[in-house]
Parts: C-alpha cells; sequence; structure tokens
C-alpha cells in the first residue's frame, strides 16, 4: 500500500521530529518526491524498483538530518552504519559534504565493485526510459494486474484507494491456503509469488509489478499461473477470464 507521505512531512516538521521514509517497493516505480516532501532520511534498495542485484542500501540525508547527527549526544553504534563517516570521507562541499572539491576521497567501508557498477547500470536505464514512462508503465502494469484478479472473482487487500503500482495484495479465496499456492505456482508452473507477511500470512498473496515485471510478458504469465494453480486447489473460475481482461487493459492503457 502506499500512505500520503506529503502529509505525514507536514506533521513531522511540526513538531520537530525527523521524516524517515522506507521507499524500497516504491523508488523508481512511483513518483517519490524527497524534498518536497520534507523527507530527512529515504532509505531503500537496489533489487526491487530499482531492478539492480540485491545488496544495496541507499540512503537520502536532508540537511536537517545531517544537523542531527552532528549534534547526537553518542556514538553511532557502528562504523559502517555511520553516516557522518560519508560526510567526513567521501561527500564534497559542493553537495554538502566536508572533502574539498576536486581533493582525493575515500569510502569509509569497503564497496562491492560489482554492485556498484550494475546500480550504475541501472540508474541509466531508467534515465534513459525517462521517470514519467516508467512510472505510467508501473502504473499499467499494476491496473492490469487488478483488473485480471477481478475477473478471477479475486478480492484485493486493502482499500482500493491506496493500493500501491508496485506490489498488490490480495485475498486468497476461502478454504484455500496461501503457501499452497505459492508451491503450486512455483513447482508446476514456473512462477513465484509471495504469501502476506506476518498476521496476513494466512489469508493473502502479493504479486510485484517492479522494474522489468511491470510488463506484460510478467504480468500475463503470472496471471495465468495463478489461476491454473487455484484450480488445480480447488477454485472455480472462468478459464482464461484473468489474462483476457489484463490483456484489454494492456491495450487500452498503453
Amino acid at each position: 500500500t502506499t500512505y500520503p507521505a506529503a502529509e505525514v512531512g507536514k506533521i513531522a516538521r511540526s513538531v520537530g521530529a525527523l521524516f524517515l521514509l522506507d521507499t524500497v517497493s516504491s523508488i523508481a516505480g512511483i513518483d517519490v518526491r524527497t524534498d518536497e516532501w520534507g523527507v530527512d532520511l529515504n532509505m531503500t534498495g537496489s533489487q526491487k524498483c530499482l531492478a539492480a542485484p540485491l545488496g544495496m542500501a541507499l540512503v537520502a540525508v536532508s540537511p536537517r538530518a545531517w544537523e542531527v547527527m552532528e549534534h547526537r549526544s553518542k556514538p553511532a553504534r557502528s562504523w559502517a552504519y555511520d553516516l557522518l563517516r560519508w560526510k567526513e570521507w567521501w561527500i564534497p562541499m559542493s553537495r554538502g559534504g566536508q572533502v574539498p572539491d576536486g581533493a582525493p576521497r575515500r569510502q569509509p567501508v569497503s564497496m562491492p565493485t560489482h554492485l556498484t557498477a550494475a546500480m550504475s547500470v541501472a540508474v541509466r536505464l531508467i534515465l534513459e526510459e525517462g521517470l514519467a514512462h516508467r512510472f505510467r508503465r508501473h502504473d499499467v502494469a499494476a491496473t492490469a494486474l487488478r483488473r485480471g484478479l477481478a475477473a478471477m472473482g479475486v478480492e484485493m487487500f486493502p482499500d482500493p484507494s491506496i493500493l500501491s503500482n508496485t506490489v498488490s495484495c490480495l485475498k486468497v479465496p476461502k478454504g484455500i491456503e496461501p503457501a499452497a499456492v505459492v508451491a503450486q505456482m512455483r513447482d508446476r508452473y514456473g512462477i513465484l509469488i509471495g504469501t502476506g507477511l506476518d498476521k496476513m500470512r494466512t489469508t493473502t498473496l502479493r504479486i510485484g509489478t517492479m522494474g522489468v515485471t511491470a510488463s506484460p510478458p510478467y504480468v500475463l504469465p503470472t496471471l495465468s499461473a495463478l489461476e491454473l494453480a487455484l484450480r488445480d486447489l480447488g477454485y472455480k473460475c472462468e478459464p482464461g477470464a484473468g489474462v483476457a481482461a489484463a490483456q484489454a487493459a494492456f491495450a487500452d492503457l498503453t
């Protein structure tokens, strides 16, 4: 789901609190306005909508957050997680750091060269596609997926007004275990989705439309495999209805 981050940012500023925003499943898939929303620490990962390999943690830090760190009463608990090290050793003064522009810079930790190179390529591909087109592609893919699920008689969770364009959560039909659907799709049809999390693990499934998977070559086979798996487990629905509805959505919206 998504939530009103801009409004949350205003509340945080009104009480003098830092605003930390988790955008692991959002960055490069939906429009996230870090500065405009007053986000102090925007934290994401490399492997989802950015479509780079797993293994990098990315953080955007506001001037207000830097100031709080510089005046903290206790030091950071670990060297690797001390963001001030990056400001002191790596970030040039022109970008708010402490390293004179043009002077040698040092990374406070050993960086994974292969992941850094892969992230560079991923960002280049995103910019080549264009953010507006990329956001639209994720919107269309999520809409097509939801229309396909509706045609199969499968309900979404939660309120449609806050559904995300990058991860869709659906209610599993009564009498069917989510884990059984995941196993059937994986083992028989070669497609992997996930169960819900925590208390929702036994009642919901999650399907991602992120990065390259926000496209017909991924959405349509996923709907087909989901329908077949549900039918294998006793669910009744019109054969092919989900894929047909999603195909129509892609045709109408692109």
